[in-house]
């Protein structure tokens, strides 16, 4: 179905390693994302600066925000397209490949911003189903796939990220974690900022975001939802959602218009990867 782009209705896609929203712009205000986020205007600009940078701001039509830098957003389009790429940075790397300008953690004035922007106005305005987002999001460059790929990194953190995602009910800490795979609690921290960007406390944050929405898009309730994903109740959700993504999960969810769901069809068949089978006593990496 194609509908007009300053249509307010909220459109969320969910696969393994990605989520996409398209829909209304939210409120002007301060977000910091859990993972490398590609920010469309889909018909206007986005304006935005560093917290405790705001003589700094940057005008783009398109941008990406590194993970966890808070950043103040605003913008004259009616709508955004917001892709929250893959948690190993592969998609982040594609596209810094084209990204012109760069400045702490914020990428803009792409080679292929007119690509970019007709790639966001397409899926906002026809909502096409997840696997034919994937073809257009290769066309730009990134990965094809809809699984979670840990690729060429270190096995230790993949297995470290699989354990997070299992075991996503448990408060896992970052000793749990170093005794899991065999390192000391300062390098799962380095590891963890180098190929995440974030610390592992706030991966999991994000993944529980992740698979709360997946658990509402397949009909639970919020709090059903919240506690099923790790969450201690509704508002430690509602709090988390918040402090990450700028704005309240009920204003997002029950907008005017609603919110339809497009939960990529292996994904809903399988659940989350939890990228058994990495062996990490195999790095030769310490």
């Amino acid at each position: 179905m194609r509908a007009s782009a300053g249509e307010s209705s909220t459109h969320l896609y969910i696969w393994d390693n990605r989520v996409l929203y398209t829909g209304p712009d939210t409120q002007p205000r301060y977000r910091c994302y859990g993972s490398a986020a590609l920010v469309i205007g889909i018909d206007g600009m986005l304006q935005l600066h560093r917290q405790t940078h705001a003589t700094e701001g940057v005008t783009t039509r398109c941008c990406v925000i590194t993970p966890g830098l808070p950043v103040y957003l605003e913008s004259d389009s009616p709508g955004l397209l917001v892709l929250f790429l893959d948690p190993f940075l592969h998609d982040l790397k594609a596209l810094q490949r084209h990204a012109l300008r760069q400045s702490h953690g914020i990428l803009w004035d792409f080679d292929n911003q007119e690509q970019l922007a007709a790639m966001g106005h397409e899926v906002s305005t026809s909502r096409p189903p997840p696997q034919v987002v994937l073809a257009m999001l290769a066309r730009l460059g990134l990965s094809h796939s809809s699984r979670l790929d840990p690729g060429s990194i270190d096995p230790r953190v993949a297995r470290a990220v699989g354990l997070l995602r299992s075991k996503r009910m448990h408060n896992i800490t970052t000793e749990d974690l170093a005794s899991a795979v065999n390192l000391s609690v300062p390098r799962v921290i380095q590891l963890f900022r180098q190929y995440l960007g974030i610390s592992a406390g706030k991966y999991r944050q994000w993944h529980r975001l992740h698979a709360t929405t997946l658990a509402i898009a397949q009909g639970q309730s919020f709090t059903q939802a919240a506690v099923g994903s790790g969450f201690s109740d509704l508002a430690h959700f509602s709090n988390t959602f918040h402090s990450m993504l700028g704005i309240m999960p009920t204003s997002l969810l029950r907008a005017r218009n609603g919110v339809q769901f497009h939960v990529d069809p292996q994904l809903a068949s399988e659940g989350f990867s939890t990228l058994t089978g990495i062996n990490s006593t195999n790095s030769t990496l310490c």
